[in-house]
């Protein structure tokens, strides 16, 4: 974490491959912090809130039933950070939501087929949208450049001919 993030929330998770079983989690608006111990080595994983994808809701079901769980949500299932869980609906969405704003990352949806669904494009105060295609590229290096465009094209089989003397070329 950066010298300015204060962290605002610890929590224990559970982490079936660290010693003892669990790991510590510090929060802060821009950075997440895991400490934990391997096999004797302690290790501290800073992440920057930018690598994550953002905040997930997900219904989960176990044996006891069924509950919501939002979490933090990264690529690598095992950074993914659960903040809150709740048998509620209505007790889980509030807290869905306030977990968003505070990181500024857009709202996620996840399927019992763990499919994401993006809820809010956007990403702080800057609205996402479809990716625009590029305006430079492969498909313009086909064409011809801008000047021969407005050239016309010379007739096919008018090839100039050079008889009993030597071609003179120059390229300057």
């Amino acid at each position: 974490m950066t010298h300015q993030a204060e962290a605002t929330a610890n929590l224990i998770a559970r982490d079936p491959r660290a010693d003892g079983g669990q790991r510590q989690i510090s929060i802060a608006a821009d950075a997440i912090a895991i400490d934990r111990r391997v096999a004797g080595v302690r290790m501290r994983l800073a992440l920057p809130i930018r690598a994550f994808r953002g905040v997930s809701l997900a219904m989960v079901e176990n044996a006891h039933g069924c509950f919501y769980r939002v979490t933090l949500d990264h690529r690598d299932p095992d950074l993914t950070v659960t903040l809150a869980e709740a048998r509620s609906e209505n007790e889980i969405a509030p807290e869905w939501k306030a977990w968003a704003q505070f990181f500024q990352l857009p709202r996620l949806t996840l399927g019992l087929d763990q499919k994401i669904t993006v809820l809010d494009r956007s990403l702080g105060e800057l609205a996402l949208g479809a990716v625009q295609p590029r305006k430079r590229g492969w498909p313009l290096k086909q064409r011809r450049s801008k000047i021969s465009a407005f050239r016309k094209a010379g007739p096919n089989g008018r090839v100039m001919a050079v008889f009993r003397e030597r071609e003179i070329v120059c390229y300057e």
